[in-house]
């Protein structure tokens, strides 16, 4: 078995409004990070809590090409891949470390 500190993968997507030339406003998709991850259930198991619970999620603390970290805010949507689950969850909050990693809290719930 190896061992990996970011065993699976996942996206982390932002919905941006968009104002256009002509006042009306657009929503875009994008993606702010794509890459290597690491998630686990943070609520009591009781029951089907799986598909409502709180998660944590870890990834590294990485920068884009400004120079400027990458780091999720609230209401980001992370899709996360799991050996043969895909899932997912919406970025309640989150704590870069010095360490080099970011913490997020996230939630699983009705889509």
């Amino acid at each position: 078995m190896i061992i990996k500190e970011y065993p699976f993968s996942g996206v982390i997507t932002r919905t941006v409004t968009v104002k256009l030339d002509n006042g009306e406003t657009d929503e875009t998709t994008i993606t702010i990070y794509s890459g290597m991850m690491d998630c686990s259930m943070n609520t009591a198991e009781v029951g089907n809590v799986a598909q409502t619970s709180d998660y944590v999620v870890s990834m590294p603390l990485t920068m884009d090409a400004n120079n400027k970290y990458i780091l999720p805010k609230k209401n980001d949507v992370i899709v996360v891949s799991t050996f043969d689950d895909n899932f997912a969850l919406t970025v309640n909050n989150y704590m870069p470390s010095q360490l080099g990693g970011v913490t997020i809290y996230a939630s699983r719930g009705d889509w």
